[in-house]
């Protein structure tokens, strides 16, 4: 009966064909029988777990998709290529999970399985196969795996789907049935593979559902389809299917497109803090161009402060067109997401800003997904309030959030032991709330930069700006 599904499955996606074309721009991947829309928050989490609500203020939700025939050409999220980046990595992960002493363990226990299974001349053709492929054929093969995107459609929607790999071993006119065979015994060796992979995943558990769903339905020359499923652990994950997995009932395996508009489908920002007058704030880092909508305003730091009266200068961005990974403070028009919409760009149309010293959490790949310490580190500040003004605050957390910007400065340590940075638009004409500074011979350029031998030009030296002519 599951050979008839998959017969059957398989007659549906020959009878569909290719997909119809899409239009590449900025989407949100949606499961058409939960609702619930996949998200790159940050770290190491993509899931399908928000709601169509929630996703209108969370940025990891917007992806810009190309497509070409009936492949996902680019599937780019936090400023991540999903398909040719994080995809590729599997590569990586199954070379270096699976070294030369773990190949031949592993290699030997599927022979002494097929001796176990097969008797006679079939039994030592196939041994003959497997003992000839060595450590270096399997390298060549991770290396020839397609991690390329697909999809199909299907009623109401989409399936999505990477080609599980062929079978390594060219066997001849017996290739196709060893394949059968090995494919009903891999689950001997799911649990081994398993074991090998997880310690490449020791800081990166929130994945490891979705890497175990793909060992776990892998079957050479099938397909692993995106899945929504439930872990007990990990609540909502992506999971993976093969064509037996259709014998059964309730898979939540269609998927659809929906374009990023500024009505029902709109992305907007959250106030973070409010100040003394009641005006909302965030500080925003997405890897998208927009356009504010009316009202909202957007600064930067430029990096020139006055330490001693804990001030840092802000500027206002000109225009409403903020490029794509361009962290600012942004003054908003309410503190709800609906009053805060922004108009998703195909491109930046902004200009670049070169001096701006709010920083970007991105991971060790550069990737928008959060900037992980480790340990508690007082040199960066991020968005506060303070005496009712917003401010820079001095932060001892581990984790910066990927959409947020933080400042990042070693001077204030040494003249500003307040722990915050009050923005201002104009240092010399701005009060504030004095600190005490530590005295130093020590010169630094208004970019904060230790300077050991000052030439002409304007210096910060205990907290004071002086000018050497």
């Amino acid at each position: 009966m599951r050979k008839l599904y998959a017969v059957l499955f398989a007659m549906v996606l020959m009878a569909v064909g290719a997909a119809q074309a899409q239009t590449n721009g900025y989407h949100r991947l949606k499961n058409v029988a939960t609702g619930h829309v996949a998200t790159l928050p940050g770290k190491h989490v993509f899931a399908p777990n928000v709601t169509e609500e929630e996703a209108c203020s969370q940025p990891g939700t917007v992806a810009y998709f190309e497509f070409d025939s009936n492949q996902v050409t680019h599937y780019r999220a936090q400023g991540t290529e999903v398909v040719n980046e994080l995809a590729p990595l599997m590569k990586i992960m199954f070379k270096t999970a699976i070294s030369e002493d773990y190949y031949y363990d592993l290699r030997q226990e599927m022979i002494n399985t097929v001796r176990a299974s097969y008797t006679g001349a079939m039994g030592d053709l196939l041994v003959s196969y497997m003992s000839r492929y060595t450590y270096e054929d399997f390298l060549n093969y991770i290396d020839a795996m397609d991690t390329n995107m697909y999809y199909r459609e299907t009623e109401g929607g989409y399936y999505l789907y990477f080609k599980s790999p062929a079978f390594p071993l060219d066997a001849g006119d017996f290739t196709e049935y060893f394949t059968t065979k090995v494919n009903t015994y891999m689950s001997a060796f799911r649990g081994r593979l398993q074991q090998m992979v997880t310690p490449y995943f020791a800081d990166k558990q929130e994945v490891l559902p979705m890497i175990y769903s793909m060992i776990g339905h892998l079957r050479f020359g099938d397909y692993f389809y995106f899945t929504e499923r439930e872990t007990e652990d990990n609540g909502i994950q992506f999971g993976f299917a093969n064509s037996l997995d259709y014998a059964n009932e309730g898979m939540n395996d269609v998927w659809t497109f929906v374009p990023v508009d500024n009505e029902d489908h709109y992305i907007g920002v959250n106030g973070q803090c409010q100040d003394a007058a009641g005006k909302w704030y965030a500080s925003y880092a997405v890897g998208f161009p927009f356009r504010m909508a009316s009202g909202m305003k957007a600064y930067y730091a430029d990096g020139v402060v006055d330490v001693s009266k804990s001030l840092v200068r802000w500027r206002e961005v000109s225009g409403d067109v903020i490029p794509a990974l361009t962290p600012v403070i942004l003054v908003l028009n309410g503190e709800k997401a609906s009053e805060n919409k922004l108009e998703v760009l195909e491109d930046d149309g902004g200009v670049y800003i070169e001096d701006n010293y709010l920083k970007l959490a991105t991971n060790k790949h550069d990737f928008l997904l959060g900037k992980q310490l480790e340990e508690p580190d007082t040199h960066h500040y991020v968005l506060g309030m303070v005496h009712g003004k917003p401010s820079l605050v001095e932060n001892e957390q581990t984790f910066f959030a990927p959409n947020e910007a933080y400042y990042l400065e070693d001077i204030y340590k040494q003249y500003n032991p307040s722990g915050y940075l009050t923005f201002s638009t104009d240092v010399s004409g701005v009060e504030t709330v004095a600190v005490e500074t530590n005295r130093s011979d020590e010169v630094f350029d208004l970019q904060g930069r230790r300077v050991t031998h000052p030439g002409k030009g304007i210096y910060i030296v205990n907290g004071k700006k002086i000018v050497i002519r």
